[in-house]
């Protein structure tokens, strides 16, 4: 529990920059509970959205949505995966361009919402594990104060048992910073003891913490303990330090980080990824 009130801390401490208007998940079940008429838009996939959803959410994929006729909603809450380039965004901003409907988008999207702890139709009990991750592109075009990148990497030596007489000649790893100007970077989501405090975990959806190592298998093994902790909102950067010394161009796959969705003993619990 004090991990998790860490990372929510850290998460709350990075949402300074954010658009004062958005409406939170903690805003939008209060909102609920005092008896406002909503209309909840999910604007992901019909897949995802079979998966599991927001309690009375209708689903209209992004895509579909300027097309799309319908009736005077009145106000509309628009929500996407939180796992990347923002779409809830657009998409209310086309549904409140059409007659009798007025939306606005949840931060932290279905993943922010599951975090705060917000209730879903996900089905309970056990099910094939499947780790989320994200694209180098997707990345590059996600990047914000809404990504912070949690850096698990080791050096080359580190990993491969490189004697300290030979470190000069080994390739360093990639400054995220400079890389992903636009986000934050961290050595750990449980870093930052300095800054806990008590906190209402819905008050505000946590930043997408987006784990990149270097091919050690150190993503996956955060990326469960931040489930096991409530957290939801992260994605593994598929292909890790090799995929960012790529640039993200096409190359051998790594056997770890890479795959799209991680097989686990049947313990696990899973979260998707688009």
């Amino acid at each position: 529990m004090k991990t998790c009130l860490t990372v929510l801390a850290l998460g709350t401490a990075l949402l300074t920059h954010r658009d004062a208007s958005a409406v939170s998940p903690a805003d939008l079940q209060g909102r609920i509970d005092a008896g406002e008429r909503i209309t909840v838009v999910d604007v992901r996939s019909a897949i995802l959205f079979q998966k599991g959803h927001l309690p009375g959410a209708i689903n209209i994929p992004a895509t579909l949505i300027p097309q799309k006729d319908l009736p005077p909603l009145g106000t509309v809450v628009v929500y996407d995966d939180g796992l990347g380039a923002d779409t809830a965004t657009p998409a209310a901003a086309a549904l409140s361009r059409k007659a009798g409907i007025a939306a606005e988008a949840m931060t932290g999207g279905y993943a922010g919402w599951e975090t705060a702890r917000g209730n879903t139709t996900s089905e309970r009990g056990v099910k094939p594990e499947e780790l989320p991750v994200i694209t180098y592109a997707r990345l590059k075009a996600a990047e914000s104060q809404d990504v912070v990148l949690v850096d698990l990497r080791q050096p080359a030596a580190a990993a491969t048992g490189i004697r300290k007489s030979k470190l000069a000649a080994v390739e360093p790893l990639t400054d995220l910073q400079a890389e992903f100007p636009k986000a934050r970077v961290i050595r750990s989501p449980f870093e930052g003891t300095t800054q806990r405090m008590k906190l209402n975990a819905a008050s505000a959806a946590p930043p997408l913490l987006v784990l990149i190592d270097s091919g050690d298998g150190s993503a996956q093994a955060m990326a469960r303990t931040l489930k096991a902790n409530g957290v939801t909102r992260f994605a593994i950067l598929a292909g890790g330090e090799e995929i960012i010394t790529r640039k993200g161009q096409a190359g051998l796959q790594r056997s770890s980080t890479t795959i799209l969705s991680v097989q686990a003993p049947s313990s696990s619990s899973p979260t998707t990824q688009p």
